[in-house]
Order: structure tokens, then sequence, then C-alpha cells
């Protein structure tokens, strides 16, 4: 049985819009990639627009600023606003800069099921408002989708200079992968990629600066979609340790001539933990954009 709201809140009165979305994820997670900023930098905007970056204090009194900014480019703004009432992980009754109420609740609808409702007073027309918030649902529908409840996970934000076409070239071909991939002292003496549904992927990475060794990182593509979303799972052994079943999801998005990109990497079953593979990506990414700017 769906669990009860414990309190109504302030409720919206004025040209109100109401949408409702059953997600496939349990309700503590779905509060959690609804409130916290590193999460809503991810899904928190239209198809056009882009959110790089947010501030949220999810209590009573807290406040809210979230930045959205056009794909192509040009003026953004600032959505901001100051959290009436926090009820976690059931209701927010969030109040926005220029007054009007947007509400949200959180009901349990069974095992690993989630319903999300959104009221709100409308600032725009009808028609704009249902497709913007529509899109706002699906794009969290989908960042829901890439994530494994309760186990250990990354997730890293860059905007890389060079147009997303050749960024994505850059993580699917071998003889690109060769110049960037692995963190700072490795060398890749091979590697082989088959980006499609059900291709391979494996790079060896020798420890050039360290111990001399190869570590392999083998997986294999689940979705690939040129130039914007790579999914795969990824295994491998590493200098601090193995990775096994784990599961990485790369977007890529156009900004302007830049990219950019989201990973999401997120432990297996077994929910081991992803050791040193955070600084590992962060070392990659950057070799990436030095080696796109090399080439531009």
């Amino acid at each position: 049985m769906a669990a009860t709201t414990k309190t109504q809140g302030r409720m919206p009165t004025q040209r109100v819009m109401t949408l409702t979305r059953t997600l496939n994820a349990p309700r503590d997670l779905v509060w959690q990639v609804y409130t916290q900023p590193e999460h809503i930098v991810h899904w928190m905007a239209a198809n056009d627009w882009t959110t790089p970056s947010a501030q949220s204090d999810p209590r009573t009194g807290g406040r809210v600023r979230i930045e959205m900014r056009p794909l192509e480019g040009g003026e953004g703004f600032f959505l901001e606003g100051i959290y009436e009432e926090v009820v976690e992980p059931e209701l927010i009754v969030l109040a926005i800069g220029d007054g009007r109420i947007l509400r949200t609740t959180l009901e349990d609808a069974g095992p690993g099921k989630t319903t999300i409702t959104l009221s709100w007073e409308m600032a725009r027309e009808e028609e704009l408002e249902r497709q913007g918030y529509t899109q706002i649902l699906d794009k969290l529908t989908a960042y829901l989708a890439d994530r494994r409840p309760n186990k250990p996970e990354i997730v890293l934000t860059r905007v890389i200079d060079a147009p997303r076409e050749r960024v994505f070239r850059a993580w699917t071909d071998p003889k690109q992968l060769k110049h960037w991939f692995g963190p700072q002292g490795f060398t890749i003496p091979s590697a082989e990629s088959d980006p499609r549904p059900g291709g391979t992927f494996r790079v060896v990475m020798r420890f050039a600066e360290g111990d001399g060794k190869d570590y392999p990182s083998t997986g294999t593509y689940r979705e690939v979609v040129p130039p914007e979303r790579i999914v795969m799972t990824m295994a491998g052994q590493g200098a601090e340790g193995s990775i096994d079943d784990s599961l990485l999801t790369v977007t890529f998005t156009e900004r302007a001539g830049k990219t950019l990109l989201i990973l999401h990497h997120t432990a297996g079953a077994s929910g081991k933990e992803l050791g040193g593979a955070a600084q590992g990506w962060t070392q990659s990414l950057d070799k990436l954009a030095k080696f796109l700017t090399s080439r531009a």
C-alpha cells in the first residue's frame, strides 16, 4: 500500500498545473537525486537547456539556486527559492523567488517504485509549461535508470572545449583511446573498441611510471547513441585493486561548440568499492581535454 504524506503543506492556488510520473526507483533514492546538487545538475533542465551549477539546502528555510543556460549558448538565468516545508522523503514546498509555489510529493508505489507529483503555479503559457516540466521528468527518469541503489558510485561533470562529435569519437576510437585513457603515469600499449550494443571494449594500461605492470580494463557496450550517450559494463585490475561488473554511463551534450560530458560510474552487484576510480577518471578527463585541445 502506498505511504501517505504526513502533512499537506502549502498548496499552489493560481494557474496551477500538476504532473505525475511513476519512477522505477525507491523513494529514498529519488529523494536524494531530487534534492542533492551533485545530482540536480544532471537532469534539472528542459531539452534545449543545461544546468552548469546548483546549490541546494533541503531543509525548512534552506535555499536553492540552480543555474540554467541554453545549450546553444546565450543568456541564462538562476532559479532561486526557499524551502518552506521539507518532510523527508515525502514532501517539498518550494517558494520560488518570484513568489510562485512548487509543491513536490513522493509516494511509495510498491517495491522499487516511486510516484512523484509536481504541482506549481505557472509563469508562462500552459503548453510551454507542460512541455518543459515533462522534459525535466523525462531526464529525471533516464538519470535514475542509470543508478544502482545502495551501490558506491562516481558522478563527474566536465565541459570540454571541443564539439561533441569529436569527444564521442575520442571515447570510441581505439587509436584515440591510446592518447588519453587511464590515470597519469599510465601508457596504453593496446586498445580495442567495437562501439555497438554487444560490442567489446579492452584497453591495456601500463603503469610506466610505477610498477611497470599491465592492467587490462574490459567491458561490453550496452547502449551506443552517437554522439550522445554510451552505456557499458566495465571490469578491470588497477594498481589500487580490482573492479568487477561495474556500470559506466557517459553522456555528451553540445553546448555552444563545446561538450558537456557527464560520467556516471556505479559499482557492480557485489557492491565492491570503486577504489581509486574517482581520481583515475578525473586524471583521464584531464588528459582527454588536453588531447582534444592539442588537436584543435
